[in-house]
């Protein structure tokens, strides 16, 4: 774990002002969240796992990855389904298990009930996550779970009833797991959150299959085996037939779901950026490539680096962090509130940014090459604040909200700055190498 350097706090007119900001960007996604709460379940997500949790209790499980099964289930939960159209559940049964403790009370007490959860489970992430923010926190003076609370997706996640904030939850699990060297365990967590299996399955192989962390491959297939049959035991044999055929149609026969203008990725960003040039059959092999590119990339440099070995107590975080931007960007179906998880890397990076600058400062300016480039906190900074800016900028301009696919933009800076981390780790390693000898 990090250690605490010894250092003053910011100056009290900066720290307020992060408050006041914090205070704001909270009031303004709040203001979005309570429209969802006042409008009904057809502005939300949650109808989605209500709908399976129903059809599951009723016997009807069978039938789960049916469309014409889930509309007329929907429909006589939430009448208005039969004009804004359906919003079916798309992810493994079990996950409904989650959802399961909300399902008998009416919709407006089951959104509330589950944001309060979630907001639970928003400070537990902080608490888990305030070892790789110590210096952060420590300037600050800030709680950690006032700078998530800011953070529009996570605003977004709570008021449309998502799933979001327990993926994460499992992921910095996982994080913790591995660096207190539990690596099944670790394997185990990820296997957990794949109801996201797209999500899942891209962190899983960053952190574990390249790396060679076998035991944490063995945890991830025995947690894929427990989650693959929970579901099976919900759903019964057609799942493996239903389930394909349902993801496969899904963006034809449920459109206004996969608006790819939306999605804060490289699809996203690409099929808004390409749109006047080219038709949408020519952009997709932009966007495979481009995905392509950018996984090699993060592939090559974690390989090159030997994050295998122990050698820094932050490794773990720094490949987690990676390997979470390199999923949210290649991965090909990605709504805001699944950015959530950018908190993460954002946390990772910022908190090595002000160890860093508080080193120089420490140390001398002669440390400036050992400790990285102001240039590269400069982007950081501007990559970090225009995420959190997003959401009070489209007060402004309101197409913002349906343009998420520009946050793929900061979301890659991140992504750079990542690998720069990276490989800096690896100077360390040489260096201690160099040491020994």
């Amino acid at each position: 774990m990090p250690n605490i350097n010894n250092g003053h706090s910011i100056r009290p007119l900066f720290r307020w002002g992060l408050v006041l900001f914090c205070l704001i960007s909270i009031a303004v996604s709040g203001r979005q969240a309570f429209w969802y709460f006042s409008h009904g379940p057809v502005v939300t997500d949650l109808r989605i796992f209500m709908t399976g949790v129903d059809m599951v209790k009723s016997g009807q499980g069978r039938q789960l990855y049916r469309f014409d099964a889930q509309e007329r289930a929907q429909v006589k939960l939430y009448p208005e389904t039969r004009t804004s159209g359906l919003l079916p559940f798309n992810h493994l049964a079990y996950e409904l298990l989650f959802y399961l403790p909300v399902f008998g009370f009416s919709y407006r007490t089951a959104l509330c009930a589950w944001a309060l959860l979630n907001l639970g489970l928003l400070f537990l992430i902080a608490r888990l996550l305030a070892p790789y923010s110590q210096t952060l926190t420590q300037r600050t003076q800030i709680a950690l779970a006032l700078f998530f609370l800011a953070f529009y997706p996570v605003i977004y996640a709570l008021g449309e009833g998502q799933d979001s904030l327990v993926f994460l939850l499992l992921v910095v699990l996982s994080l913790r797991s591995m660096d207190k060297g539990w690596t099944f365990v670790a394997g185990f967590l990820l296997a957990l959150a794949c109801f996201k299996f797209h999500l899942a399955l891209g962190i899983a192989f960053f952190v574990l299959v390249l790396r060679g962390k076998w035991r944490g491959m063995a945890g991830f297939i025995s947690g894929g085996a427990l989650v693959g049959g929970i579901s099976v035991a919900l759903v019964g044999p057609a799942i493996f037939y239903d389930y394909p055929v349902m993801l496969r149609s899904q963006e034809v026969t449920t459109p206004w779901g996969f608006v790819p203008w939306f999605m804060p990725n490289l699809r996203g960003l690409l099929q808004w950026a390409l749109a006047r040039w080219l038709d949408a059959g020519l952009i997709l092999p932009v966007v495979l490539l481009s995905s392509a590119i950018v996984g090699v990339v993060a592939t090559w440099f974690i390989l090159r680096c030997g994050l295998a070995k122990r050698t820094d107590p932050l490794d773990e975080s720094v490949v987690y962090a990676l390997a979470v931007l390199t999923t949210l960007l290649v991965s090909y179906h990605l709504h805001m509130q699944d950015l959530t998880l950018a908190l993460l890397p954002m946390l990772i990076l910022a908190e090595r940014a002000v160890s860093a600058w508080q080193e120089r400062v420490t140390i001398g300016r002669e440390a400036r090459s050992a400790t990285g480039s102001a240039g590269w906190t400069i982007a950081l900074a501007v990559a970090v604040s225009a995420l959190y800016f997003y959401r009070i900028a489209a007060e402004a301009f309101p197409p913002l909200l349906v343009r998420g696919c520009l946050l793929a933009v900061p979301v890659f800076v991140l992504w750079l700055v990542g690998l720069k981390r990276i490989a800096e780790v690896r100077g360390q390693i040489a260096d201690v190498k160099i040491n020994r000898a």
